[in-house]
């Protein structure tokens, strides 16, 4: 009875040893854990916006719970990508916000949504009355940005990313350039525009020298970006531009091993402004990681409001898109919740 009182204490003891070395090595796991966002966190320039102040829409649950249980609806991510014009490379609030694409991920359906909002689209801007609604960003910056589109289609978009597309050369030129299809027009016009951005970035220049499906360098695909002349489709032609290359981007660096995927990201993180918890997604990476082929596989690229029930024309002088608001209003819940 002895002995097996001495063994019970023994086995007693083993089990309190490995339940305080598994402590440890779970008070390691976290440390290590936590020093890679904080080390990611540092890089970021945050900036915070008044969510009481962006006419976010509260109710836009009840238009999907039909589709969509709480839970579904709450792990869905949108973002808005917010991509200054300014041709100062170092002052990304010098211009108006020419990308403006909502990006929503949804890991129920394993997808990516990038959802292109047209700059000159008609919107009533508050203290300034109806323009081309990505004034709104030169006016009041990310927050009267984001309440603009908020309350002109009904969204509750709440995350931003800003970025001055002048200076996105440098983390395409860091991944080896992105691969694109390009007509003959758009070759004319990226070389057209490119000297400008290598004068920012100070590397040799470089033109585009054919067309079809190219390997563009930074500053070539900076171009890409911005151009919306003459034969390439105007403003429309650029979203698409602009989402072809963000999805190449996506491409390019999660094809990378994990030692220069980290290094990409710590890239791509300086050169943003963003209200996001950055720790919040970081938990989340796994799951993207483990499942990145089937996201994307599962890439849908467009632009709302939608061409057909829009119409196009000058008010007072000044160009204006001007969609059927409800038509928009169901097609960003069409893409954001329900595909």
């Amino acid at each position: 009875m002895e002995e097996i009182q001495k063994k019970k204490a023994k086995i007693g003891k083993i089990i309190k040893i490995a339940v305080i070395v598994l402590l440890i090595i779970i008070i390691l796991i976290i440390a290590i854990v936590a020093k890679y966002i904080s080390d990611r966190v540092s890089k970021i320039n945050f900036k915070d916006i008044d969510e009481s102040n962006i006419a976010i829409n509260d109710k836009m649950y009840n238009e999907v719970s039909n589709i969509l249980t709480k839970s579904e609806y709450e792990d869905i991510i949108n973002i808005i990508l917010l991509g200054s014009d300014s041709k100062n490379m170092y002052e990304q609030y010098d211009g108006n916000s020419d990308c403006q694409m909502i990006i929503s991920v949804n890991p129920k359906h394993k997808s990516i949504k990038l959802i292109s909002i047209p700059r000159d689209t008609a919107a009533d801007i508050e203290g300034y009355g109806t323009y081309k609604i990505n004034y709104a960003f030169f006016l009041g910056k990310e927050e009267l940005a984001l309440k603009t589109i908020n309350k002109t289609f009904g969204l509750n978009l709440k995350e931003y990313v800003t970025i001055n597309i002048s200076s996105m050369y440098e983390i395409i030129n860091q991944l080896g350039g992105v691969e694109v299809n390009i007509t003959k027009d758009e070759m004319k016009w990226i070389n057209e525009y490119v000297d400008m951005f290598y004068e920012f970035s100070g590397n040799p220049t470089q033109k585009v020298t054919k067309y079809g499906k190219v390997t563009l360098t930074g500053e070539q695909a900076a171009a890409h970006c911005k151009e919306r002349m003459a034969g390439t489709d105007g403003d429309f032609g650029r979203t698409k531009r602009q989402r072809e290359v963000f999805t190449s981007l996506l491409n390019k660096i999660s094809s990378q091993g994990a030692s220069q995927m980290s290094k990409s990201i710590d890239l791509i993180l300086s050169q943003v402004t963003t209200n996001i918890d950055v720790a919040k997604y970081m938990m989340k990476l796994p799951e993207f990681v483990a499942n990145k082929d089937a996201y994307l596989n599962n890439i849908t690229s467009v632009m709302v409001p939608a061409r057909s029930y829009s119409k196009e024309g000058y008010v007072k002088g000044v160009y204006l898109f001007r969609p059927n608001i409800e038509k928009a209003k169901a097609d960003f819940i069409k893409y954001m919740y329900e595909m």
